[in-house]
């Protein structure tokens, strides 16, 4: 996040090195917290014994600390399999004020739905267009044999009419494939 806020916009080495320094300062609290994690960890699961804490607090692994692509890039390709790192999941103590309603892990969860239920939206709406698209296409390419197929009919010099009929029998075999190949998935006409 830092990275593309602040070092793809500095305008001279000196505030892309002071962003450089500011990235390693925050990979280092991040990797000693998960340090610390890691540690308490190991201490819980020795001090448990029916396993249960190790189910829910799993082990920190790199892709977890990984930020998401739905922060840094909104509308990239492959969202619809993104998931949220297993640590955002863990309910929490019902006083802790984060979980409690109207908490921040609630925002969190709210605003996760939120995008989600947009992207779906975004799919649903971009269906539906190419299924329009493709009827227009094979529409536009009956078209275009229609009136190759008149000004094949209308011509009076060979030469015209033979390259009519050679575009009636292009757009013939587009209209062809178009249909085959759009079965079943393009809107019906009405």
């Amino acid at each position: 996040m830092l990275y593309r806020q602040n070092f793809r916009t500095a305008n001279s080495t000196r505030e892309g090195t002071r962003t450089k320094r500011e990235i390693q300062r925050v990979v280092v609290r991040i990797n000693k917290h998960v340090r610390s994690y890691q540690r308490a960890r190991k201490a819980i699961l020795r001090l448990d014994l029916n396993d249960n804490i190790g189910e829910k607090y799993q082990e920190i692994q790199p892709e977890d600390l990984a930020v998401s692509k739905e922060v840094t890039e909104e509308n990239r390709f492959g969202q619809g399999v993104s998931k949220m790192a297993w640590f955002w999941m863990v309910d929490g103590e019902q006083n802790q004020p984060n979980v409690v309603n109207g908490g921040l892990m609630e925002e969190f969860y709210h605003i996760n739905w939120l995008k989600a239920r947009a992207r779906r939206d975004r799919w649903r709406e971009e269906v539906s267009l190419v299924r329009h698209e493709m009827l227009q296409t094979t529409l536009w390419f009956q078209y275009e044999k229609e009136i190759w197929e008149t000004w094949a009919l209308q011509s009076t010099e060979p030469g015209k009419e033979a390259y009519a009929s050679k575009q009636v029998e292009l757009w013939s075999d587009f209209t062809k494939k178009a249909g085959l190949m759009f079965q079943g998935k393009q809107m019906e006409w009405i």
